[in-house]
């Protein structure tokens, strides 16, 4: 406390070890600081909002773009904007999509893109800046197309899946077809091999060495070429050897 009784303020050092003592605030007091911070700047903005639209309201066309200006700000809440100009929300929105300062365009075909709401167009500009600054997201480009080039490549989307699955599909038939023996000389089955043995932590699942040739053993072939992690286990040589029954290590 200080002298005349009040909380210390925030900035004012109060600590009873020194100085030199760090004193990190709890998570709860640093979110009531955050919180209280937020609402002294919205306080703020509220107050130069009301200013700014009490200043240009004799003059109607000024107040139009005032308010229209004011709309597209995102931190700007639309019923401080329409209180300050003594209206309703529906009506400051009916002003301030009259005053059209923003205009999108469909990156595929270049009509235009008409916004229905104060979210929409605020959705579309981000979605233009984040594209603009090199952002990859999907979304961002969707946001900027029309429903008939959203449509069409939606198609061309699923045309491509299904070229990709039928392709896909052939290559694992074929891949299927070879001799097992060939196949644990290809690079997908190394691969296979070292992620099984790394699983297993390069140990035999059955008596634990790992000082003698590790083996990759099939539990089952149902999945065949497609293995899951689950279809294989580590073996050592003897025990898969044990496992055959003398037959030939896999």
């Amino acid at each position: 406390m200080s002298p005349d009784g009040n909380s210390a303020e925030w900035g004012v050092q109060n600590d009873p070890f020194g100085e030199d003592f760090f004193l990190m605030p709890p998570k709860e007091e640093i979110r009531t600081r955050a919180t209280q911070l937020r609402q002294d700047n919205r306080d703020a903005l509220r107050h130069f909002v009301e200013l700014l639209v009490w200043e240009v309201q004799e003059n109607k066309d000024l107040l139009g773009v005032v308010v229209s200006l004011l709309w597209h700000w995102e931190a700007v809440e639309p019923k401080w904007i329409a209180e300050a100009a003594y209206m309703t929300v529906g009506d400051a929105s009916r002003l301030a999509e009259s005053q059209t300062i923003m205009l999108f365009h469909c990156l595929d075909c270049g009509v235009e893109l008409r916004a229905m709401n104060r979210h929409q167009r605020m959705r579309l500009h981000k979605s233009l800046e984040a594209l603009c600054q090199g952002a990859s997201e999907d979304h961002h480009f969707r946001h900027l197309l029309c429903e008939a080039c959203a449509m069409q490549r939606d198609d061309y989307d699923e045309a491509q899946r299904l070229l990709d699955s039928l392709r896909q599909q052939a290559l694992l038939d074929e891949y299927r077809k070879r001799p097992y023996a060939e196949r644990r000389e290809t690079k997908e089955w190394a691969i296979l091999k070292k992620q099984i043995h790394r699983r297993d932590k390069y140990r035999c699942r059955l008596c634990g060495r790992d000082d003698i040739e590790l083996h990759v053993h099939h539990r089952t072939y149902d999945n065949y070429a497609q293995e899951r992690l689950e279809d294989l286990i580590t073996l050592c040589s003897v025990c898969h050897h044990d496992f055959h029954f003398g037959s030939a290590a896999s």
